[in-house]
């Protein structure tokens, strides 16, 4: 019978799992050991490649890039990287970001690095980070026959090579944009494939074209769309009528930019199916949005209205005590008294992101409300993410978290992995900050607006205890 090793570090199946998550100077050291774990280690030391004109980047010479560019799964680099790294052949690369910034008239166009990704046959994902004039032709880069995912940002894609842009588009699972200037598609043509769309593009085109569009798409499960301009919603909102949804598979929808009334968010969202998550970063929310919120209370994990006008404490308590699955939630600056009164939340160990502000009238009372608001929110035991936002209310004042007024009854955040203030200064001490880092174990990473007095040292003590600390 023969043995198996004493070391599991001895099988390569082991080695190239505890590879994946060393990084790249520790990746380095394991190829330089033993022969064997050379062969293990030498392609993920190569998986991932950037490069970079910056003297102060360390490129690999090109000599060595084209002998293991057969490694590389992972690649980046900026329009004025030299063309022979470009054109190198990477016949595992998988995922591609190109940084993009207007180059000198010495240097090649961003045309002329498209030229080069047709010789990557297996890509899959391709980004490219421009800036406000770059502009892109997209005729070299149809024959990507595996591209499923694309991302652009600040980029204007000319004319002449719009159809060439959306004839790849009709392949993609994955587009998204921010800032793109584009002739959108004839109406004729359908992205069957397309399940998740961010669409941001420049304003001279009308929302009635872009709906069209996203019409086109109607296999959509996921949806993030800005549309900053001044027109009005009302020619928007008629598309939508219950129990006609144009994209029955959608469940997450993200809308920004356009103002809707109670009414024309409610017939939006009456349009839709078992949404999990919503993101609506302008608007009025009343009682016909939440009467349309409402068949999708069962399916709902994840909710962001913080920024919508008229959001009443009676339809914030509405909601918690309502969806029993709620995974995340943003509402809107939260008096005292609401919160003791509101009834019990159903989703308390569900709940793993917060965003709110919690207020407190001036007076005796304050400091009883704030005990009774942190038992409260002591019970959401599974949170990861705090975040107390600013309330700009000048007749109540924040949650005020220190020992002195109650912070020890949230030792129950035993998950607690990131917490963040940003309403008005907090007075912590250093007792407030060890009490933190000794109860919340999982702790992170820290940011919020600091006391300047004492800054500096609590910022050393989060630090010490391998938490990021970030004040503003």
């Amino acid at each position: 019978m023969t043995s198996l090793s004493a070391n599991p570090l001895g099988l390569p199946e082991i080695r190239s799992m505890v590879g994946r998550h060393l990084d790249q100077p520790d990746l380095a050291r394991c190829s330089q050991v033993s022969k064997s774990w050379h062969a293990s280690f030498l392609p993920l030391v190569w998986s991932t490649v950037s490069i970079r004109p910056e003297p102060t980047h360390r490129n690999p010479s090109l000599e060595v890039f084209n002998r293991y560019s057969q490694y590389v799964k992972n690649l980046s680099y900026t329009v004025d990287a030299p063309h022979e790294y470009r054109s190198t052949p990477c016949p595992r690369l998988l995922d591609l970001l190109v940084y993009v910034t207007q180059p000198p008239a010495n240097q090649p166009r961003i045309d002329t690095i498209l030229i080069d990704i047709p010789q990557h046959e297996r890509l899959r994902s391709l980004c490219i980070e421009g800036d406000e004039m770059s502009r892109i032709i997209w005729k070299p880069a149809h024959h990507l026959h595996n591209l499923s995912k694309l991302d652009l940002n600040h980029l204007e894609i000319e004319p002449q090579d719009s159809t060439t842009f959306w004839g790849l588009c009709t392949q993609l699972e994955e587009l998204m944009t921010i800032n793109v200037g584009v002739e959108l598609p004839v109406q004729s043509i359908t992205f069957d494939r397309l399940q998740q769309l961010g669409l941001s593009l420049r304003p001279r085109i009308s929302i009635e074209r872009q709906l069209d569009f996203i019409i086109q798409c109607p296999n959509l499960a996921y949806l993030d769309w800005m549309y900053f301009d001044s027109e009005t919603v009302s020619t928007y909102t008629r598309r939508f009528k219950p129990g006609t949804c144009a994209w029955p598979n959608l469940r997450e929808f993200s809308l920004a930019g356009l103002d809707f009334t109670d009414e024309q968010l409610a017939r939006i969202i009456g349009a839709m199916r078992d949404l999990k998550k919503l993101c609506v970063h302008r608007g009025e929310v009343g009682p016909h949005f939440l009467a349309a919120l409402n068949p999708h209370f069962p399916s709902l994990r994840s909710l962001e209205i913080s920024k919508c006008r008229e959001l009443t404490p009676a339809l914030t308590s509405y909601i918690l005590a309502s969806c029993s699955h709620l995974e995340s939630l943003a509402v809107a600056p939260w008096m005292s008294q609401d919160i003791i009164d509101s009834p019990p939340w159903i989703c308390e160990s569900s709940l793993e992101v917060l965003t709110a502000a919690f207020l407190f009238p001036h007076g005796d009372d304050a400091d009883h409300h704030q005990r009774q608001v942190l038992q409260r929110i002591a019970r959401l035991t599974n949170l990861k993410e705090v975040t107390l936002s600013q309330s700009h209310d000048t007749d109540a004042r924040d949650l005020d978290l220190r020992l002195d007024n109650g912070l020890e009854l949230l030792a129950t955040w035993k998950q607690l992995e990131k917490f963040s203030f940003h309403a008005g200064i907090h007075h912590l001490s250093a007792r407030d900050v060890e009490w933190m880092i000794d109860n919340w174990e999982n702790l992170e990473e820290v940011e919020g607006h600091f006391d300047q007095d004492n800054k500096d040292e609590l910022i050393v003590m989060f630090e010490a205890a391998g938490i990021d600390c970030t004040s503003y």
